[in-house]
């Protein structure tokens, strides 16, 4: 008969929210990896790779006969088992729960599983490699006691549930004031000032006198133009950041010339077992290969009146940047995803990537074709992939169910938790196309190690009262280039 083995962890930064009358939603760590418990037993990452989080019980301390409510998502990542679960406030138990977590008299989670693999290491410590998860409890002794709960929120009020609550409210307004104070597109101190007034009296009034006598303002920028302040260039990069879908999944690199060279290996080497004493024979030496990834001119030519750039009460510098990071933003997603590398960046989809795998799926996407989509990407890149579509795309797959009437996809209740499809995140971008049977409507890889964004610093700007009058227009040009590194 198997045996049901229980493993105590606790919850690192657990966040407890109340979501409507009846019950509560937690997030947390159910299994922390590579750490050991009382029975001196760890778990490492993949032992729970085939769970389905529908079939686990959510209970109090391990009981069977006292549920407490659902677990709502359950993901695996590098430190351990993540878990969001919604406790029912209308079961006693579920009360009591809350109840004890709000006193601080409960902080820890248990789960009971079998054990289908293990091995013994080094230090004499079972180490379990797969396992079939049936519960996870909320316990009153975790083996871990390090993580506590730190908060717990009902409407607008805040309980305090430790005696780390006002450090945490501290800590959390210094990062509140620090944030603010880095997105200011006018992030100007003192001895800044002067360059500040320098910028602003050429945006206004083109006076380049004294902006040219400034060489931070003008080093390295092209003839017939200025670069922009530092400041203001860093606001534009963090906006158009947040605001791309390829900028949040792949690398990005900053340079000063005009294109990045990578030095790659084929992986074309062997390696062999051998013993302590024997001879080593020559393995064959992997061959280095060379990409160059050029930046490309991208332009952007707001235009304002000069009734706008004479009245005081606007801020020029922040008008200028939302302007600008619009531009960008718009122009470099469609680049980086259908761009065909001739004057703009190489997209993902460009027709000659030869490091691009295409899979034919129909005109419409059933559970089984996605489902060999996703496994035809390699094992190495699966752990962090992503998958990325447009919103149209997203809703065919949401009404997709499997073979027991469940929906694949699954609404999270936490922001601390991606959308996920078969366990892999999505991100949705306007620029995939939809579903059709010529195109390539669903992308999946680890975009992070497979995409590589270049950005050449600064950003050239020249003011042009001429062109279009009463209009007078800013001609800025922004250096970026992208491709499959």
């Amino acid at each position: 008969m198997k045996k049901i083995i229980y493993s105590n962890q606790t919850f690192d930064n657990i966040e407890i929210k109340s979501s409507t009358n009846s019950e509560v939603v937690i997030t947390g760590y159910a299994s922390v990896y590579n750490i050991a418990d009382h029975h001196n037993d760890l778990i490492v990452k993949g032992a729970f790779a085939n769970v389905v989080y529908q079939n686990i019980k959510f209970l109090w301390q391990h009981d069977s006969k006292k549920p407490i409510g659902i677990i709502s998502h359950l993901i695996e990542d590098d430190h351990g088992l993540k878990m969001e679960a919604v406790i029912n406030n209308k079961v006693k138990a579920g009360r009591e729960a809350i109840e004890l977590i709000k006193q601080g008299a409960i902080d820890g989670l248990s789960i009971g599983f079998y054990i289908k693999n293990s091995v013994f290491n080094d230090a004499k410590q079972r180490v379990i490699t797969e396992a079939d998860l049936l519960e996870i409890s909320i316990v009153t002794f975790p083996a871990n006691q390090s993580a506590k709960i730190l908060y717990i929120t009902k409407g607008q009020e805040v309980e305090s549930n430790t005696e780390y609550s006002n450090q945490i409210t501290e800590l959390q307004e210094k990062v509140h004031n620090i944030q603010n104070i880095l997105e200011r597109p006018n992030n100007i101190n003192i001895e800044d000032q002067e360059q500040k007034t320098a910028f602003i009296n050429y945006v206004r009034k083109g006076e380049e006198n004294s902006f040219t006598q400034k060489s931070s303002l003008n080093s390295g920028a092209e003839a017939g133009g200025f670069l922009i302040l530092q400041t203001l260039y860093n606001s534009i990069i963090t906006e158009v950041n947040a605001r791309s879908p390829m900028r949040q999944l792949a690398s990005i690199e900053t340079i000063s010339t005009n294109a990045l060279d990578i030095i790659s290996e084929d992986g074309k080497f062997n390696s062999g077992w051998i013993g302590e004493v024997e001879a080593r024979d020559e393995t064959n030496a992997a061959k280095l290969k060379q990409q160059r990834i050029f930046v490309h001119e991208l332009y952007a030519q707001p235009k304002a009146s000069q009734a706008l750039l004479d009245d005081a009460t606007i801020k020029i510098e922040t008008w200028l940047s939302e302007r600008l990071r619009d531009s960008f933003v718009k122009a470099e997603n469609e680049a980086f995803i259908n761009g065909d590398g001739v004057k703009k960046p190489r997209g993902i989809l460009s027709p000659d990537h030869d490091k691009i795998e295409k899979v034919k799926m129909g005109n419409k996407i059933t559970t089984d074709n996605l489902l060999d989509f996703i496994n035809s990407l390699k094992e190495e890149y699966l752990a962090n992939a992503t998958l990325l579509m447009n919103r149209a795309t997203l809703s065919e797959v949401q009404k997709l169910k499997d073979n027991q009437g469940r929906f694949i996809w699954q609404q999270s209740l936490s922001e601390s938790f991606k959308q996920t499809i078969f366990g892999i995140p999505v991100v949705c971008s306007s620029n995939m196309k939809p579903v059709d049977k010529d195109t390539a409507a669903i992308a999946i890889g680890d975009f992070k190690s497979g995409y590589k964004i270049v950005d050449r610093s600064g950003i050239n700007i020249m003011r042009d009262p001429y062109t279009e009058k009463p209009f007078v227009k800013f001609y800025a040009v922004k250096r970026v280039g992208g491709g499959c590194g």
